[in-house]
């Protein structure tokens, strides 16, 4: 039987690895330097040079997600179907995707302070996320994911913000796509790994992990710090195959 994570914790973590991952992949196609990459005045730049490319990055990439924790999955292309049918615009869609109210204020809130933070120039770390996440009103129904969907699903946000990320280059630019795809194999790529180790930092514990005391050579052993049982890890890692599968088919 797999265990239940809070839903409120697991949309919050959704949404900080968008912005984390997508954030990192436009610097990693733009930025040669790799003193320059993550330093503030490079990141509020890019922030600011791809502003408009935000919105429909998310939407492309966190409609499934976010519908896929308050619906079946066989209820979810209908659903999207029945709102273009109304006419919704991407943001009503992101409103249905969330199932309710609440959680669709919460989206909001999260996705403006991940934005906000980037247009800073700075990231969120592992703590202030999990110290300030939205979390459920005190009025409100304990509600929660399947951990085992919710590995999966952020699993999937991250790499899918990661390419679409890398594939904002601007036209001017030297970028070998097929190139920056296979760097996003889940056996290769440096960002990629790090990039997956705060995502199921914050989703499946509470606190932000101490590497100081792992072997940042012995990949296997961080994520299993990270994911806490054999089980987690190996559901992460067959999302990852997965999702690389359906990334090379684009």
């Amino acid at each position: 039987m797999t265990e239940k994570i809070d839903k409120y914790k697991v949309q919050a973590a959704l949404v900080r690895s968008f912005f984390d991952a997508f954030s990192h992949g436009v610097i990693e196609s733009q930025v040669e330097d790799r003193n320059e990459k993550t330093t503030p005045q490079s990141v509020k730049k890019l922030m600011l040079e791809h502003y408009e490319h935000i919105a429909p990055a998310f939407f492309d990439t966190m409609f499934f997600p976010l519908a896929a924790m308050n619906y079946k999955y066989e209820d979810i292309a209908a659903l999207a179907r029945e709102a273009q049918q109304r006419g919704d615009d991407m943001m009503a869609l992101v409103r249905t995707a969330c199932g309710d109210e609440a959680y669709y204020n919460a989206m909001v809130e999260e996705y403006k302070r991940n934005f906000s933070m980037l247009l800073a120039g700075k990231y969120l770390s592992n703590a202030d996320h999990l110290e300030g996440y939205v979390r459920k009103a005190k009025e409100e129904t304990e509600a929660s994911v399947d951990s085992d969907r919710a590995i999966e699903l952020t699993v999937r946000v991250v790499m899918f913000a990661y390419v679409r990320g890398l594939r904002q280059t601007g036209e001017d630019a030297r970028f070998d796509r097929s190139a920056h795809l296979r760097q996003v194999h889940p056996l290769r790529g440096a960002t990629l790994f790090r990039l997956m180790l705060d995502a199921m930092n914050i989703l499946l514990l509470d606190k932000a992990v101490d590497f100081a005391d792992a072997e940042a050579a012995d990949l296997a052993s961080l994520f299993l710090k990270v994911c806490q049982t054999q089980h987690n890890f190996t559901v992460m890692t067959n999302e990852m195959d997965r999702t690389y599968s359906e990334l090379m088919k684009e």
